[in-house]
């Protein structure tokens, strides 16, 4: 079967939520966190005329992930109880 032939990625590229967290592994509740955040520096969306949806230039969220790179979280299933 062949492959789909893939667009390269610009800077330029809109990217709505559900791709920033595939492109960058977070999950949509870290992105909720580091957009609502009043001191995390979260890039400013673009809003697009005729929809309610705001998306982020793919640029602006490389230069963001790069100062503030994405970590695992600590495990909390192998903590005991106290």
């Amino acid at each position: 079967m062949p492959e789909e032939p893939t667009t390269p990625k610009s800077g330029d590229d809109l990217l709505s939520i559900a791709q920033i967290c595939a492109d960058y592994g977070i999950t949509r509740q870290t992105l909720h966190d580091r957009r609502t955040a009043p001191d995390s520096g979260f890039p400013e969306g673009v809003g697009q005329p005729g929809s309610t949806r705001v998306k982020w230039r793919r640029r602006d969220l490389d230069t963001y992930f790069a100062a503030h790179p994405v970590s695992p979280g600590r495990r909390t299933d192998l903590q005991r109880g106290e």
